[in-house]
């Protein structure tokens, strides 16, 4: 009875161990499943961010024509005048239409990579939960070891 008893002992804490192996095998394999796809949009978004100085920049050019052309001495011509500031008006409505538009799919981004973060979190940490809850059901409760 007693050697039946040291195998079985040894054969549960033998998959304990297992379990833990399976748990660190999960911790190494988790980030493909959350961080990295995180960091993949992430460094995304830094791409997309690249291009707003570009476009700062030809609205800052837009408005300085229009500045040096309303302070020009001399003759101006009306047409002219309303061309310049119709070009101007289009390129800020341009570059307001695309920031809008930036932030509005920046926060449905966000709120989709983070959402799928957390779920992912949540179901790393439940299969964790669940190995450890398998390795706990394999030692009899106190009251039977007497």
């Amino acid at each position: 009875v007693e050697f039946g008893k040291q195998w079985y002992q040894r054969r549960v804490r033998v998959s304990t161990g297992r379990c833990y192996q399976e748990i660190s095998e999960v911790y190494e394999n988790q980030p493909r499943y959350d961080a990295h796809v995180m960091g993949e949009a992430v460094r995304e978004y830094q791409g997309m961010l690249g291009a707003v100085p570009d476009m700062l920049h030809v609205h800052k050019g837009a408005a300085q024509k229009v500045k040096d052309y309303t302070q020009r001495e001399g003759e101006k011509d009306a047409e002219e005048e309303q061309n310049v500031l119709q070009r101007y008006s289009t390129i800020s409505a341009a570059v307001m239409s695309e920031i809008n538009h930036f932030h509005s799919e920046r926060n449905i981004d966000f709120n989709t990579m983070m959402r799928g973060f957390l779920q992912s979190q949540i179901d790393f940490h439940k299969n964790v939960v669940q190995k450890l809850e398998h390795a706990l059901s394999q030692y009899p409760a106190p009251s039977s070891l007497e």
